[in-house]
């Protein structure tokens, strides 16, 4: 949930819309004209291609004015050479011409003079001009107040206060309102909203709307969107948004999912935040109502809805309410919660006795509803949905003694739900898997972010959700360099991680800096593309699903029967695991990498393999080639560094121990793993490094008598490091040493 509503608690007059506004608009944006930070993520945006110029980019790259010019000047194909060259925009804020005599501070006019020194030349009969202005063209003119015009150097000249040039232009203009014309002078093609044409309210509601887009930081809103709009609504014959519905203001303005969307989402946007000021938001304000905005509970979505209307029985509806508020306020899923109230109302629907009271409702009610559910939902996974909602209400009801009224044999048991059949393998054939990973076809995903996720789930088996929503810093590294991917299951509500390969790793981090590159201060690796000007709002599950079906379409990927397939982000879960298994990877290995909390669930993958217990890894006396015996990983990523050492044992099988190098990094002590100093063993492994110390101790002493003292030196490295790993192992599992009789560690016999 957000905090976003304390600027929505009621003022006085709302009311009256018009009064209440007023009061919560910030000076910034209680002008008529509303001026444009272009650094502003929602408002502003980037400037236009010519260096002069300081207006935005609307028009490939450019401002509209210098848009035009570059037609007129016929669209030279080298845009920087011309944007180097082009003017500023002209402006009518130039200073008018003055009156030619020295001192007089009045528009020109006739023969380049003021009305007042034209009127004394005449009177004068006109003599030589040059010669009468250079004379000073008589006693000084008494002195004026100055022109209202912004920066206008001359004097004011009758009851407007303008000089005559202003005062000609506004009379041209109609004679409007001088501070409204003085302003939109003052702002003349500078980036702004006019809101001067709109009556009020209506001024101050559209006002409050630009406001509350910059505030939310997601709609990029410039003025050039939303002109048109703006220009037609004084002709709608009311004063208030809220005089007409959102259907009616649609059909007046002509809009269409092919015109005018920009605009259309902007006035349903702009009567969602007047509606929320005059009914209230807030708990207080929302639980009442039979259907909820959610974005006024504090929960994402513009329309998102929970609607009750459906459950006839007053008390049942007011106790659905009751249990869906628990359900949100203790972390529920709003798509769960809402399935639960659709699940509630379909049962409502069939029992229209249940509007008797809560005595009417009787066992034998969810018998009857069990085989209602029978014929309308086939699949036994459905059904049990639709019970398990209707136990859990019930359950709730009678834990938290919501409704003392029911009887307490109604109930849902466990033999009411119906048995669900084993689920087959939703592991996609390897025929298709080797279509989906062939680098021509992952470059054919139209969008990077839906390749780079596409890549992730594949690699890593993360639900769509999880992947989605990886924050910018997903990439950690253990003490050897290995890295893993940090992620979040929600799910489980808890932080995970699991060992990717380099490659992997390395697009990852070219989506790091890319993001970093284009925005200030990102906080999610796959940022959705629209309706997020700062990089924060994670990539839209359902616009990958959507570009999912858009790329198999376009790759043409076809099983083995040469059949289309169907592909679904959750498909590529069960891949993942399944090959693991197929890879003899322990099924306690493969639950920890899908972050599973049971071995029942993580059964669903593994077909052929048992699992192997952590702890067994843990307990386990490991040395390295010192006989130097390591600490247990400790800390965060101490379960995804033991994941990534079993997938190296699956990967990578030593006759007498493990290679704890990241997965496919190249090893640079291949046939000498006595030496590497990423070679650890345990005591399962000792009777193979007794019997390899007796072969290089014979090795030696052959090399010794041939005289191969080079190879007799090599071999006494390894002779050092197996005595030192014999030792370690063997110390402590009876006392003897190096003379230790024991066959392995855990022998029966070992004492």
């Amino acid at each position: 949930m957000t905090n976003g509503l304390r600027h929505l608690q009621p003022l006085p007059g709302d009311a009256d819309t018009g009064v209440g506004l007023a009061a919560r608009l910030r000076p910034r944006f209680a002008q008529p004209i509303i001026l444009v930070d272009p650094d502003d993520p929602v408002i502003g945006g980037p400037a236009c291609l010519v260096p002069v110029c300081t207006r935005l980019a609307v028009i490939f790259g450019k401002c509209s004015a210098h848009h035009q010019r570059w037609i007129d000047d016929g669209r030279p194909d080298d845009i920087e050479t011309w944007a180097a060259a082009a003017p500023a925009n002209r402006r009518w804020l130039q200073q008018p011409a003055k009156c030619t005599i020295d001192g007089c501070r009045r528009s020109r006019r006739e023969h380049r003079l003021c009305h007042s020194h034209a009127h004394r030349w005449h009177q004068q009969n006109r003599p030589d001009l040059a010669a009468w202005i250079a004379a000073g063209g008589g006693p000084p003119l008494p002195a004026r107040a100055g022109c209202r015009f912004p920066d206008c150097g001359l004097e004011a000249e009758g009851e407007a206060g303008l000089c005559v040039h202003h005062r000609n232009r506004w009379v041209r203009a109609d004679r409007p309102p001088m501070q409204s014309w003085l302003l939109g002078c003052a702002t003349f093609g500078q980036d702004r909203f006019d809101l001067r044409p709109l009556p009020t309210p209506m001024r101050h509601e559209i006002a409050y709307a630009i406001q509350c887009r910059v505030d939310e930081r997601r709609t990029i809103t410039r003025p050039h969107s939303i002109r048109r709009l703006l220009r037609a609504m004084p002709g709608a014959g009311v004063t208030s948004l809220l005089d007409r519905s959102p259907e009616a203001w649609t059909a007046f303005l002509g809009f269409s999912t092919e015109r005018g969307h920009i605009e259309r989402r902007f006035l349903l946007d702009a009567i969602g935040y007047l509606r929320d000021v005059v009914e209230g938001v807030g708990w207080e304000a929302e639980f009442p109502r039979d259907v909820w905005l959610l974005r006024r509970i504090g929960f994402p979505g513009r329309d998102a809805q929970l609607r009750f209307t459906g459950i006839a029985p007053v008390w049942l509806r007011e106790l659905t309410k009751r249990w869906a508020r628990w359900r949100l306020s203790t972390g529920i899923a709003v798509a769960t919660v809402a399935a639960d109230v659709r699940a509630i109302t379909l049962f409502a629907a069939s029992f229209p006795a249940l509007r008797r009271g809560p005595e009417a409702f009787t066992r034998q009610m969810v018998e009857v509803h069990l085989a209602h559910l029978v014929d309308r939902f086939p699949n036994a996974k459905s059904r049990t949905g639709q019970l398990t909602s209707l136990a859990g209400l019930l359950r709730a009801a009678r834990q938290h003694r919501w409704q003392p009224r029911l009887s307490p044999d109604v109930d849902v048991f466990a033999e009411d739900y119906p048995r669900l059949p084993a689920a087959a393998p939703r592991a996609l054939p390897e025929t298709v898997m080797a279509q989906l990973e062939r680098p021509d076809n992952l470059a054919r995903f139209a969008d990077p972010h839906g390749r780079l996720l596409a890549r992730i789930l594949m690699n890593t088996g993360l639900r769509v959700g999880d992947g989605a929503k990886l924050r910018l810093d997903c990439i950690v590294r253990d003490g050897q360099g290995a890295p893993y991917l940090r992620y979040t299951n929600h799910k489980m509500r808890r932080e995970a991680f699991v060992p990717i390969d380099t490659a992997m790793a390395e697009a990852i981090t070219a989506q790091q800096q890319a993001m970093i590159d284009e925005y200030d201060d990102p906080a999610v690796l796959l940022p959705r593309r629209t309706r997020n000007p700062e990089g924060k709002v994670a990539f839209s599950t359902a616009t990958f699903r959507g570009q999912l079906r858009e790329w198999l379409r376009v790759c043409d990927i076809r099983d083995e029967h040469a059949r289309p397939v169907r592909v679904t982000p959750h498909q590529w879960r069960h891949t993942f695991g399944t090959r693991l298994i197929n890879n003899e990877v322990p099924q306690e290995t493969v639950r920890r990498l899908l972050d599973h909390t049971s071995h029942a669930m993580t059964a669903h993958y593994a077909r052929l393999s048992d699992a192997t217990i952590r702890q067994q890894w843990e307990q386990a006396r490991k040395v390295n080639i010192a006989g130097e015996q390591l600490p247990a990983d400790t800390g965060p990523l101490a379960e995804a560094i033991w994941m990534k050492n079993n997938l190296a044992r699956a990967k990578m099988a030593l006759p007498n121990g493990y290679c704890t190098l990241p997965l496919q990094q190249k090893c640079e002590f291949a046939n000498a793993c006595l030496t590497c100093p990423v070679f650890v063993t345990t005591a399962d492994f000792l009777p193979q490094h007794r019997g390899q110390l007796e072969q290089t101790q014979a090795l030696i002493a052959r090399a010794d008598s041939n005289g191969q003292h080079r190879l007799a030196e090599m071999n006494r490295t390894v002779e050092k490091n197996l005595l030192a790993i014999i030792d370690g192992l063997t110390t402590g599992c009876c006392g003897g040493g190096k003379s230790c009789a024991c066959t392995t560690a855990g022998a029966p016999d070992a004492g």
